[in-house]
């Protein structure tokens, strides 16, 4: 399940900026803000340059985004920050921070496509959130029942062994009277 939230922001983005021009930022190495770059389009391609970058490339990107947020906490920096976090690798994902900085944004957003897109993602982030909520519950049940089970084996394999030994005691009684 979480491996999906990643995949559904990027088609969304692809259908986001299918009518806008595309600058690939494959190997370029760490992402920056470029003075010129704005929109989604550009979010997203900053998003997946992210996903070329090793583990210490990756912690000083999300280090140095941070640091640009809370200095200047524009929305762009606000929502590029939210998709590091929301759809990152593993090591920076953290769907809790991404809905703490998408929660009510959207509705102070200028640009339309910005705010709709802040929007779309919050909505994925509640839904990633809800589902691996339900996930660990019924985790949790598992875990119960598995222990149920195994309560459950024990006590049949107690019951057996008195059975086994209820039948060897009676057994040599009937043998004598057999005889």
């Amino acid at each position: 399940m979480m491996m999906r939230l990643p995949v559904v922001l990027v088609l969304l983005a692809i259908m986001q900026i299918s009518c806008s021009e595309w600058q690939s930022y494959a190997g370029i190495g760490p992402a920056t803000v470029n003075s010129g770059g704005c929109g989604v389009d550009h979010l997203m391609a900053e998003l997946h340059a992210t996903h070329s970058m090793n583990e210490d490339q990756l912690q000083q990107t999300l280090k140095t985004w941070e640091q640009e947020y809370q200095a200047d906490p524009s929305d762009t920096r606000r929502l590029r920050l939210a998709l590091l976090y929301a759809a990152g690798n593993e090591s920076v994902r953290d769907p809790g921070r991404a809905q703490e900085l998408l929660t009510g944004s959207d509705a102070t957003m200028e640009n339309p496509d910005t705010r709709e897109f802040a929007f779309m993602v919050r909505r994925f982030l509640e839904d990633q959130i809800d589902a691996n909520r339900k996930i660990n519950e019924l985790n949790k049940r598992i875990a119960g029942q598995k222990r149920r089970i195994s309560e459950l084996e024990q006590q049949q394999k107690a019951i057996m062994n008195i059975e086994q030994k209820i039948q060897q005691r009676a057994t040599p009684a009937v043998i004598e009277n057999d005889k």
